[in-house]
């Protein structure tokens, strides 16, 4: 196809095109140009001229006018033979002529169609761009107002990474000019805080919770069989050991003042196997110790190479002043894989109630800094994640054990070494060593928290309920207030309907209609009821909008046409609103159209025995409910007195932060505390009670056991610095230890009972 210019024929149907007159004098002046012929991009030409022009709309207008459509398939049968290339446009066009008041006005070939892929005209050429970089073009949106935003936006992100050059540079500053007290403290202080960076979410191993109950289950039953085989052989041991001092029958191979070398070899041998059956906690007690984290087994290990190096010792020099402390050694054994295996038991537990829900709800201790109060709230929990990370955390006993036991173990070695020196004897310092590692590490330690976690997660399983840790228990044991929603004081089937009374010329059904329509998407219960009241009437249910929520209890919405409140009599009375004179009931709720009283609906709220029982026991264990309902008539007053609850016991939200409490963004940077497989305020308040008493029997084992070990090792370095081997027997051992063991089994039978 040949080159070809534009001429004035063509010029004039465009112009009539746009709904213009051609001035021949200016079309006259317009040069032509020659047509690429290699130019394969499509365009519109209306589209074109109306986006260079402006005249968007009145193209579009001309366009519906049947004599401009002919012209313009006209010059698309021309254009499409590749006669009109249209090239730049250097003039002006003029909004509303469409005619060219200056410059060449050249116009560029085209071939009558715009590109599927952009249709974006460039400003310097006309064309169509097929993979333009630039921002699109979006219908209602300005594309330099796009620019300016982005370009905000980066200023905004230089300007805070700005800051944080500037605060980070006036740290150190402040780091240089500090005092070296000063400076041993943040050093402290930063030390402490990556030792909590140890325990980062993602170093965490979340175990299958069905997977790991399984584990527990299996670990619980042979840490069972096998405490039973260590059990015998420590009996055994204790009777050789008390039963000369007694005059027990005993063989005579066996008595220590007259076979020395057998009986100790006998003693070293069951200790040998009970610690062969006892091996993964004598590996776990080395292997914790190798790894920097002495534990209650790294205790028991000690105490049993140190009644091992005093039997040798005795074998080696040939003395039978002072009896080895192998059966000791043996109960502390025993005592360890009694509490590993109760501690498993209480896993295998608090997994189960993990299985028994898809979407449990979490039990949070939040510390609310505007109401200055530490409080206990649930929420519904998308998964198990965040409890079973907080069943593999580091333990509050952890702690414990980690700091009592290197500081048993030094004083323990300090001591012997003084007594050995004292004695000018070698051989005094393992004997002296046994002395006091067999009572460093009493059972009030060694049991203080496996038997009482099970005896809990027992009785939280029947609730369908698990307490995470002990740490988390104690965040729970911290709460005073406990929020409680509607559903928790009054669940479905509580509140019912009694009577409709009308007040105006509405029918029961419209009343009720209005009424459900009003509270029953906001999530209330008495919406769900009336609801159901409307249905039991054969009702139509209707549809409110602009629903507002008033935090001096009430609502209103628009429906039909109609201005709807619905509230208390306290509401009304505070709008100014008048009440009929057979105002009386104080569950009643009043629909209010157009600002006259339409009818009343008297509600009937009933306790449920569980809900009852419930309030009671939060508040014997001094965590008081805290009200954070969303029924304008529930209130601490009405719930004082339905729950024959002392006065002030119950507290309420702020009604203006009552969607914040309700909302999980609530708790987002808490830790959850236990897990609820059933929502209601029994599985609750069985939680925050069991959590108290797990932690009052922790505390007071750890407590109590410190103390016997504290005074028993200075008992010990005293007896053994003055060389009385008579009062350091093992019997007497052996009978101080299960002194102090008694409180701590009564605290953990307690746990047993029901409340």
């Amino acid at each position: 196809m040949s080159d070809k210019l534009i001429d004035t024929q063509e010029l004039n149907e465009i112009r009539r095109m746009l709904g213009e007159e051609p001035n021949e004098e200016n079309l006259s002046q317009i040069p032509a140009q020659p047509v690429n012929k290699n130019n394969t991009d499509s365009f519109d030409l209306n589209d074109i001229l109306a986006e260079v022009s402006g005249v968007v709309d009145q193209t579009q207008k001309s366009n519906s006018v049947s004599s401009s459509t002919q012209r313009s398939q006209r010059v698309k049968t021309r254009m499409a033979g590749g006669t009109a290339n249209i090239p730049k446009i250097t003039g002006t066009i003029q909004p509303g002529t469409g005619r060219v008041s200056r410059g060449t006005g050249r116009i560029p070939k085209v071939n009558g169609r715009v590109s599927q892929d952009s249709g974006r005209v460039s400003q310097s050429t006309g064309r169509v761009s097929q993979a333009s970089q630039r921002i699109p073009r979006i219908p209602g949106v300005d594309p330099m107002e796009v620019e300016m935003n982005m370009r905000k936006l980066a200023d905004e992100q230089a300007r805070h990474l700005k800051e944080l050059a500037n605060e980070a540079a006036e740290e150190q500053e402040r780091e240089r000019r500090m005092s070296r007290k000063e400076r041993r403290k943040l050093e402290k202080e930063r030390r402490l805080e990556n030792e909590r960076m140890l325990d980062k979410e993602d170093e965490i191993e979340i175990r299958n919770p069905r997977e790991a109950l399984r584990y527990c289950k299996r670990r619980a039953k042979n840490l069972a069989r096998r405490g039973f085989l260590v059990l015998i052989l420590t009996i055994i041991a204790m009777y050789i050991t008390v039963a000369s001092g007694m005059g027990l029958p005993l063989p005579s191979m066996l008595k220590y003042a007259e076979h020395t070398f057998l009986t100790v070899m006998t003693m070293m041998m069951i200790q040998f196997f009970a610690m062969f059956i006892g091996l993964d906690i004598v590996g776990n007690g080395i292997y914790n110790l190798l790894k920097g984290r002495p534990d209650r087994s790294t205790l028991v290990v000690f105490s049993l190479v140190s009644s091992l190096l005093h039997g040798m010792t005795i074998i080696l020099f040939k003395t039978n002043a002072w009896m080895p402390y192998c059966a000791i050694s043996m109960v502390l054994l025993f005592a360890q894989i009694q509490e590993e295996k109760a501690l498993m038991s209480g896993r295998y537990r608090a997994y189960k109630a993990a299985t028994l829900g898809d979407r449990p709800t979490g039990v949070y201790s939040h510390a609310d800094a505007k109401d200055r109060t530490r409080r206990a709230v649930k929420y519904r929990m998308r998964d198990l994640t965040d409890f079973l990370r907080e069943m593999e955390r580091t333990d509050s006993v952890q702690i414990f054990e980690r700091i009592y036991t290197p500081v048993v173990i030094i004083v323990s070695i300090a001591f012997a070494a003084i007594s050995a020196a004292a004695a000018k004897d070698v051989s005094r310092f393992f004997w002296a060593f046994s002395a006091i590692m067999s009572i460093a590490a009493p059972l009030g330690i060694l049991c203080a928290f496996g038997s009482s976690y099970r005896n809990i997660s027992r009785k939280l399983l029947c609730e369908g309920a698990a307490i995470a840790s002990a740490k988390q228990a104690q965040n729970l044991k911290k709460t005073k207030q406990a929020v409680m929603r509607d559903s928790d004081f009054f669940p479905t089937g509580s509140i019912t309907v009694d009577e409709v009374k009308n007040y105006g010329n509405y029918t029961t059904e419209k009343l009720l209609a209005y009424a459900s329509a009003v509270t029953y998407n906001h999530g209330l219960e008495i919406g769900r009821v009336l609801s159901e009241a409307l249905r039991e009437q054969f009702g139509r249910p209707v549809r409110a909008t602009n629903i507002v929520y008033y935090e001096s209890g009430g609502m209103s919405a628009d429906i039909n046409g109609d201005n709807v409140m619905v509230g208390t009599a306290g509401f009304l009375s505070k709008l100014g609103i008048s009440q009929p004179d057979e105002y009386g009931v104080s569950n009643s709720v009043y629909v209010v159209i157009n600002s006259q009283v339409a009818g009343e609906i008297v509600m009937s709220y009933h306790p449920t025995a569980q809900t009852y029982g419930a309030v009671h026991i939060m508040t014997r264990a001094k965590v008081y409910p805290v009200i954070c309902a969303q029924d304008f008539n529930i209130s601490p007053a009405m719930v004082e007195s339905m729950f024959e609850v002392k006065r002030g016991e119950v507290g309420s939200i702020d009604a203006q932060r009552i969607d914040e409490v309700n909302n999980s963004k609530y708790v987002q940077n808490d830790h959850v505390s236990a897990l609820l497989s059933k929502d209601g305020a029994m599985p609750f308040a069985i939680t925050l009670q069991a959590a108290e008493r797990l932690v009052t029997a922790l505390r007071s084992n750890l407590f109590i056991g410190t103390i016997a070990g504290v005074a028993g090792m200075l008992l010990m370095f005293y007896l053994t610095y003055k060389g009385a081997a008579e009062a350091v027997e093992p019997k007497n051992v052996l009978i101080y230890i299960l002194l102090w063991y008694l409180p701590t089994f009564v605290i953990n039978t307690a746990t047993k009972r029901n409340y």
